[in-house]
């Protein structure tokens, strides 16, 4: 078994135990919630890749780093220090015990996405501890205290319309539960665990083929495992989707469909 622990200020908040898959973000479905201005909704994903565990930046505003080096993908090993926005995950491999279900991606605590959130009365009692650290806490508030005020500004008013995008998987050829896919989440996985949204069928299909991701462009596939193609050609790293892709995605024919529509604002 492997497990993530969260750190701040070199104080321990939480530890999660890893399987298949573990997302990070400050969105409530992530499997890590760290609410914090500086981590993204949907900012890193840390997932099994062949026996070896890697951490993928979800395209965030800040970066994802690894031991101080920001990275798009990294395989990792034990030790490692992964740093999203002001927080430090440490992977530790070496953890005794039964290893969790290779679909079971989730927090140690007893809530699965449980939010983190930054305390400041804990802040107070470890800052103040040297006039130093005093200053670094009245900043810290003041931050603090500005994305509260901005948060609660109301937004400017809308436009007449409002542009949207739809986008989904169209099965082609092969199994599959369903006949379309559409892409609601903001990570949509392809494999054959049962945390992914289409389901391969087979017994040496990967748990984890294809992550497709939402981001400020568009949709971007994320190669896992297994063999994949998108138009015939080799899917290695990422590739930005279009309108019309196949995917062929270990004998699955997927088509990506993206429509713009316009809707009233409210």
């Amino acid at each position: 078994m492997a497990r993530l622990t969260l750190q701040l200020q070199d104080r321990v908040l939480k530890e999660y135990a890893i399987g298949t898959m573990a997302t990070i973000g400050r969105l409530a479905d992530n499997t890590i919630v760290i609410d914090s201005p500086a981590v993204s909704s949907h900012h890193a994903s840390v997932f099994n890749d062949r026996g070896q565990f890697a951490v993928e930046d979800l395209q965030s505003t800040n970066g994802t780093f690894v031991n101080g080096v920001r990275v798009s993908r990294r395989t990792l090993k034990h030790g490692d220090v992964l740093q999203v926005g002001e927080h430090r995950l440490v992977l530790d491999q070496m953890v005794e015990g039964g290893a969790p279900g290779a679909d079971d991606a989730g927090p140690a605590g007893p809530t699965n996405g449980e939010t983190v959130f930054i305390d400041k009365r804990t802040l107070v009692e470890k800052l103040m501890q040297s006039e130093s650290d005093a200053r670094k806490y009245d900043a810290l508030l003041a931050r603090l205290k500005d994305v509260e005020t901005h948060a609660g500004t109301p937004a400017a008013a809308p436009q007449a319309t409002v542009q949207t995008q739809t986008a989904a998987l169209r099965v082609v050829a092969g199994r599959a539960d369903q006949t379309l896919y559409p892409l609601e989440s903001q990570t949509t996985l392809i494999g054959k665990g049962k945390s992914s949204t289409v389901r391969l069928r087979g017994w040496f299909k990967p748990q984890l083929a294809v992550a497709i991701s939402r981001n400020r462009q568009g949709y971007v596939a994320t190669w896992l495992g297994g063999v994949v193609l998108i138009d015939n050609k080799p899917l290695n790293g990422r590739h930005e989707l279009k309108n019309g892709d196949l995917l062929d995605v270990c004998g699955l024919l997927l088509e990506f469909t993206l429509e713009k529509s316009s809707a009233p604002s409210h």
